[in-house]
């Protein structure tokens, strides 16, 4: 493990204007995920008249929105270094003023009340009435918060350096709102592909296989399966773009072009495939007497098994080609900054969490609704942090009374949140059905990998690496305590979604962990902490039958 460097430059403690916009988008997609449960309560098949039209209208509109601020943000970026640093230099002799946030807040509660109106058969206004109402508040919301993060010349004053950038950002954001509406014309031929590719598959396993495509049905003497257009494979090949884009953009400076763009392709047709495959494993599992598992635990995890293994391939392929890869034709020494040593270091804080999810995948995948090999996890983790502890004996492990404490207090919030975002579920009759043993060796298992593996996985991961990682590419030289707040927010955002429903809890306890590690300097303080509440969160689980927290 590397000390910290006295030559890493960090951005100033008062944000520029980069990440206060960073900031805005953040909590703007936030409140728009919360007040579409509220928009969504009539079902958009049921609208009729001038109501469907607005609503087709926002969907549409809301998709070009995210493809603009992207599309205007690579531009930026692509201007060049100098430019992007003036734009971030803006701003941070500004304060964020509170006055306008508040007034960003306030209007929030009439906005969340139109929106549960909007759409729904209660109200008594005019639909008219409540459209115009709603898209008047909703924009002076965002407008104060634009206002509380800095003032109007300085927004004025940063569309300017941009030129005529925001005009050609119009461009490549309606090529891709245009793109997504001509993807849905595909749907029906890639299923028809994928059928034929599984009748091929099985044909010669299955001697009695009926194929029917008129209806996509492909049948054995015990099971049958209809392939869907949703099973076509478009959604993992538009995954696989997005993955080969960003893979491509992040290491550029490793690669050939434009051979290296062969990978594009390469993945596009590999996760394709692997679709079909698993299509065709899911009719031999349910043929063989075990179509619970097939329909239930396999039917849903083997996709997400099959991209992971498709952007692995990807990842190798583009990591040990000669012919694109720079790295791979330039001998490693001792000095290079992308040494294999800095690549086991990344290796050592994120393996152990992708060792969770890996086995996780595994387990929902054989599994036929309780997920009874949850133990796979465990392992996979303590083999994980086992193989890399020697990258860990530089960290500072100890801490301080603050730790459960905080931890204590996280327990109380989450407990909230469960309350109101959740609904009492009891204990899985499958698990209360075991014998004694079973039972309790299941629930060991359990507790222990929520009190042990994942707050030491999950810690190394979001506050060793993420958190680190987004103050300077050497990470592992980045000390605790000079990890700035874009940062703490950031990478406390990432860990709370990866908590479902309860994901409002997961983000406010990544602050609480990740400002525990700042302020100590230690990673032991937030991994005690984070065992703290989930031991805390088990005996809960345990003692009031509040199973829908496990």
């Amino acid at each position: 493990m590397a000390s910290p460097l006295s030559d890493l430059t960090f951005p100033p403690a008062r944000p520029g204007l980069a990440l206060r916009l960073l900031l805005v988008v953040t909590l703007l997609a936030i409140e728009t995920l919360l007040v579409s449960y509220l928009i969504q309560a009539t079902p958009v098949d049921e609208l009729t008249g001038a109501a469907a039209v607005v609503r087709h209208t926002q969907h549409w509109l809301f998709r070009f929105m995210i493809a603009y601020a992207g599309s205007l943000a690579i531009l930026v970026y692509l201007r060049g270094p100098a430019s992007l640093a003036a734009l971030s230099g803006l701003g941070s002799e500004a304060p964020i003023r509170i006055r306008w946030a508040l007034v960003h807040a306030g209007l929030l509660v009439p906005f969340g009340y139109l929106s549960a109106w909007l759409y729904g058969a209660s109200s008594a206004l005019p639909f008219a009435v409540l459209a115009v109402a709603w898209h008047g508040c909703a924009i002076a919301a965002a407008l104060a918060l634009f206002a509380a993060m800095a003032p109007l010349p300085v927004w004025v004053g940063a569309i300017r350096q941009t030129g005529r950038l925001p005009l050609f950002a119009l461009l490549p954001a309606a090529a891709a709102v245009a793109a997504i509406q001509t993807s849905q014309l595909l749907w029906g031929p890639a299923a028809t592909l994928t059928f034929q590719l599984v009748q091929m598959l099985l044909q010669p396993v299955c001697p009695t296989l009926k194929a029917d495509p008129a209806t996509l049905t492909i049948a054995t003497q015990h099971f049958a399966v209809i392939i869907a257009e949703v099973c076509s494979g478009l959604e993992g090949i538009g995954l696989m773009l997005a993955f080969c884009v960003a893979w491509l953009w992040c290491f550029r400076r490793e690669y050939f072009f434009p051979q290296a763009l062969i990978v594009v392709p390469f993945g596009v047709v590999l996760v394709f495939a692997l679709n079909a495959v698993r299509i065709a494993a899911l009719v031999l599992i349910g043929d063989a007497g075990y179509a619970r598992i097939a329909s239930v635990g396999f039917h849903s995890q083997a996709g997400w098994i099959a991209f992971n293994l498709a952007a692995f391939a990807v990842a190798i392929l583009a990591r040990r080609s000669t012919w694109i890869s720079r790295t791979a034709r330039t001998p490693r020494t001792a000095g290079q900054p992308a040494s294999a040593a800095r690549m086991n270091e990344t290796a050592a804080y994120l393996m152990p969490l992708l060792a969770i999810l890996a086995a996780g995948m595994v387990a929902h995948a054989l599994s036929a609704g309780f997920d009874w090999l949850y133990p796979m996890r465990l392992g996979a983790a303590a083999v994980a942090l086992w193989y890399y502890r020697r990258c860990y004996a530089s960290l500072d492990w100890s801490c301080t009374w603050r730790a459960p404490a905080a931890g204590a207090a996280l327990f109380l919030v989450w407990v909230a949140a469960a309350g109101l975002l959740t609904k009492r579920t009891p204990e899985p009759a499958a698990l209360a059905l075991l014998p004694t043993a079973q039972r309790g060796l299941w629930i060991g298992c359990r507790a222990l990998a929520a009190t042990v593996t994942v707050p030491l996985a999950e810690e190394l991961a979001y506050r060793g690496y993420l958190m680190r990682r987004l103050m300077h590419p050497r990470f592992e030289s980045v000390a605790f305590g000079v990890v700035r707040w874009p940062a703490l927010m950031l990478s406390s955002l990432a860990f709370g979604l990866t908590h479902g429903a309860l994901w409002p809890a997961g983000i406010l306890a990544g602050i609480a962990y990740g400002a525990l590690a700042i302020r100590s300097g230690r990673l032991g303080e937030s991994v005690i902490a984070h065992a703290t509440t989930n031991a805390l969160l088990a005996a809960y689980v345990l003692l009031f039958e509040q199973w829908q927290l496990w």
